[in-house]
């Protein structure tokens, strides 16, 4: 289905901008004016090889050809560049967190309504096949009632391939807020909004040093825990989700959840495909296949050489076809705000020792439907080709992928 392409320009370039950047220039329902960062020789550099223009970021928001801002800045940056993009008339789609309290997350949501745009967010990695998958198993009662879930990231400390990742080690950069989103919204489309919040943290190093890049060496005070123990319970369960910094190797249980008549077993939520399967008693274990459902080529290849898929961007996509044709996109203003406050109950609850009781409640996102989602599907670009990335020479990824805008 042809649209007329939404006008977009994009602030920050961090990271994860050459992800966003490669789908943006694929697409056929967005047009790339300017990027824009502190430094405007930079933004230049980069923007040029889209046929796009370096600018700053007033001169961006500043520019009535732009519809849409695609903030890919820092998460301590998040929430005053989607304010002023909200401000400037423009709708927003932002890498996570959206912001980092559910105060500022309810504004913000105010203000776009008051101004008439729309907002998004990512992690859009819960619309891939293998999450899907687990969603329909669920749906169709291959469990029967939901019990209860576990999940759990440990990593040795994001200074082990970040170049500069003191920020990771910050308010507002803690694991609830920078790997959290993708098992909270993971949880959040597979069960629905929480209730309440439970949470002990803590941390194992007091100073962390560099290992990698320019700054390799140099060390650095920690400010925050860096390990979070969460219950979050919904009104069907509750799940134990725990995040580390101070796992001495990667260790990852992407999720099971447990339900009277059988286990699923998920798949990492930081990827769009996995293996997620189901055991029942009496059939053994079998995989959920994804194979007709979107978003299941492998497209890259992750830290291990081995072909994964990463559709970052679909949930751009998405809004940009809220904002065409009317409807409503999966990740919506009260699903934005609801996954924010999970976030900030996981850091506040573990500070204070008290369990936290949700204020907001969100909507279950609809599954990806392969008829009722076809334009979806169609018009979202894959990122990467598979066969350049087998081509080249593997690449220093983050252990398990874990990424950071």
């Amino acid at each position: 289905m042809a649209i007329d392409p939404v006008c977009i320009g994009v602030i920050g370039a961090g990271d994860i901008s050459p992800v966003y950047l490669g789908a943006i220039a694929r697409s056929s329902v967005v047009t790339l004016r300017k990027i824009a960062t502190r430094n405007r020789d930079k933004a230049q550099a980069i923007a040029a090889p889209y046929g796009a223009t370096g600018s700053g970021v007033a001169q961006l928001l500043a520019d009535d050809a732009i519809e849409l801002v695609v903030n890919l800045t820092p998460g301590s940056a998040h929430e005053e560049i989607n304010r002023a993009a909200i401000e400037a008339g423009k709708h927003v789609y932002s890498e996570k967190p959206f912001a980092l309290s559910r105060k500022m997350a309810e504004e913000l949501a105010e203000r776009a309504e008051a101004r008439g745009v729309l907002i998004g967010s990512a992690p859009d990695t819960f619309y891939g096949s293998a999450h899907q998958a687990a969603r329909r198993a669920l749906d169709g009662g291959a469990i029967g009632g939901p019990v209860f879930g576990t999940s759990l990231l440990g990593l040795p400390g994001l200074e082990h391939f970040h170049p500069n990742p003191a920020a990771f080690y910050q308010p507002g950069g803690e694991p609830p807020f920078d790997v959290g989103p993708y098992y909270i919204t993971m949880w959040l489309h597979l069960l629905g909004p929480v209730r309440r919040v439970f949470a002990a943290s803590g941390s194992g190093q007091a100073e962390r040093t560099i290992r990698r890049g320019p700054l390799a060496g140099t060390s650095f005070t920690v400010e925050v825990d860096t390990t979070f123990n969460a219950t979050l319970e919904f009104e069907t369960g509750f799940v134990n989700l725990t995040m580390s910094l101070d796992v001495v190797a990667p260790i990852q249980r992407p999720g099971e959840l447990y339900g009277a008549q059988g286990i699923l077993s998920l798949a990492d939520p930081i990827f769009f495909s996995g293996e997620p399967s189901l055991l029942r008693p009496g059939e053994g274990r079998s995989a959920l296949p994804g194979h007709d459902l979107p978003f299941s080529q492998p497209n890259r290849l992750n830290h291990a050489g081995q072909p994964v898929a990463d559709y970052r961007g679909v949930g751009l996509t998405d809004l940009v076809l809220a904002l065409r044709h009317g409807r409503q996109h999966r990740t919506a203003p009260d699903f934005i705000v609801h996954a924010v406050e999970v976030m900030e109950a996981i850091a506040q609850s573990a500070r204070i020792g008290q369990a936290i009781t949700m204020q907001t409640r969100c909507r279950r996102p609809d599954p990806i439907d392969p008829v009722a989602d076809a334009d979806l599907i169609a018009l979202t670009p894959s990122p990467f080709d598979l066969a350049d990335a087998v081509d080249q020479p593997k690449p220093h990824l983050a252990p398990l992928d874990a990424d950071a805008s």
